[in-house]
């Protein structure tokens, strides 16, 4: 793809052969959207932002032909469906025995230590299982399931723990519950049981409306049990935030309907180091004669609000498009914004015209970006003023965080005549 790099040297000249070909004049924003992500002012004081780790310390502005048909919608947030959880216990517990739910058959069920490297020895042969009070035997030559070790797992490329049994149960009947029981393991020992049902039509869900969240944000999800096209509020959840080092969570309530969870993204951001914020989720329900239990998490990214974008938008009147967006820094970092710039064209119809992205180092302050179009990439279009610009967004480049996001973004409109100069600048 052929890019155009911005040398502003260029533009008069450019803009004399081609005349007014452009014709740009104010700029206004559209009202924000309810995708959009923004807040209407920073802290006094930003939560935890680290330091800025970008190395390019030169300002660039870049715009290459947008050849797309139209804007695409606003993605959706992270989504995960589940059939499977997890119960946390001890060796202990684990020989006394627990009752394990189960909504179908062919059940895949492992047990591993808490923590790797224990150098506990889990022994098949003290398992003992039964399904509905029916014992299911442990060794093949008895006609009974198979039972696998930690390393017989790995060689067959899987990543568990060494400490671990595996083993799938009997693919026949309608199961409500096994019960499983193994005596050997130290009394302390932390251990936890997965099982997951590959069969089971009940199907745990959990969606979030936003990959991205500001601190101080509310955040809000979906989630339920499904079957087919059924859909049920859980009996029971439980839900937290989780921290990026899983040192810190936060609770999260669940909505009146019971469909829903509610909360906000900590205002102050703890040193939890890089990475993603996730969002457990812990769900039982009973439907009729099965007790249905679903495990569920998803990742966000939450980011310290480091800038924001400001309602003043300068746009000049050359045959090029250069529009210098206000931008508030609490922070001093390198920062970026992009956007998608469309035209009309002769018959009144908007076309897509450039993309355009610019990046610079700001200080705390009041600053600008400038988001620039060259002329011959506006004369080979044909297309004019209004210029509508699209899918904007404010990122923070040394700390990979994306800051604000304006879906309908704003629109250039055309001169409106008069002594030109150089840049016409509207503040809402």
């Amino acid at each position: 793809m052929k890019k155009f790099t911005t040398i502003s040297a260029l533009l008069p000249a450019l803009a004399l052969a081609a005349g007014t070909a452009s014709a740009a004049g104010p700029a206004e924003w559209a009202p924000p959207g309810g995708d959009d992500l923004r807040i209407e002012s920073l802290p006094a004081t930003v939560p935890a932002a680290p330091p800025s780790r970008h190395v390019e310390s030169q300002p660039v502005s870049y715009a290459w032909p947008l050849t797309i048909d139209r804007s695409a919608p606003a993605p959706a947030g992270p989504a995960m469906e589940s059939r499977e959880y997890w119960v946390d216990t001890t060796g202990r517990g684990l020989e006394q025995g627990l009752k394990l739910p189960l909504s179908s058959a062919g059940a895949i069920v492992r047990i591993s230590a808490l923590h790797a490297d224990t150098g506990l020895l889990l022994d098949a042969e003290r398992l003992q299982l039964s399904v509905d009070g029916q014992t299911i035997p442990t060794t093949r030559e008895a006609g009974g399931i198979e039972v696998l070790g930690g390393a017989d797992l790995q060689a067959q490329g899987m990543q568990v723990p060494t400490d671990t049994l595996a083993f799938r149960l009997p693919q026949r009947g309608q199961p409500d519950a096994l019960r499983l029981q193994m005596a050997g393991a130290p009394a302390g020992q932390a251990l936890v049981v997965h099982v997951f049902e590959p069969e089971s039509q009940w199907v745990g869900r959990l969606a979030a409306n936003h990959h991205n969240y500001l601190a101080g944000n509310d955040i809000a999800l979906d989630v339920g049990l499904v079957k087919g096209d059924e859909r049920f509020a859980p009996d029971s959840i439980q839900a937290v935030l989780v921290s990026p080092d899983a040192a810190h969570s936060w609770p999260l309530e669940v909505t009146d309907e019971g469909f829903g969870l509610k909360g906000m993204a900590p205002q102050d951001l703890p040193d939890a180091g890089e990475g993603l914020y996730e969002v457990h989720a812990y769900l039982q329900g009973r439907q009729g004669d099965n007790m249905i239990r679903r495990d569920l998490k998803v990742a966000l990214n939450i980011a310290a609000p480091t800038a924001r974008l400001t309602d003043r938008i300068a746009s000049n009147g050359s045959a090029g498009l250069a529009i210098d967006l206000g931008v508030e820094v609490a922070a001093a970092g390198r920062y970026q914004v992009s956007g998608q710039v469309w035209g009309t064209a002769g018959d009144g119809t908007l076309r897509p015209l450039a993309m355009a992205q610019t990046a610079a180092v700001l200080e705390p302050g009041e600053g600008q970006l400038r988001l620039d179009v060259p002329a011959d990439l506006v004369l080979e279009s044909g297309l004019s003023a209004p210029f509508k610009v699209r899918e904007v967004r404010l990122l923070d480049q040394g700390r990979m965080a994306v800051l604000e996001t304006r879906n309908r973004g704003f629109t250039v409109n055309r001169d409106s005549g008069g002594p030109r100069r150089p840049f016409d600048t509207i503040e809402q």
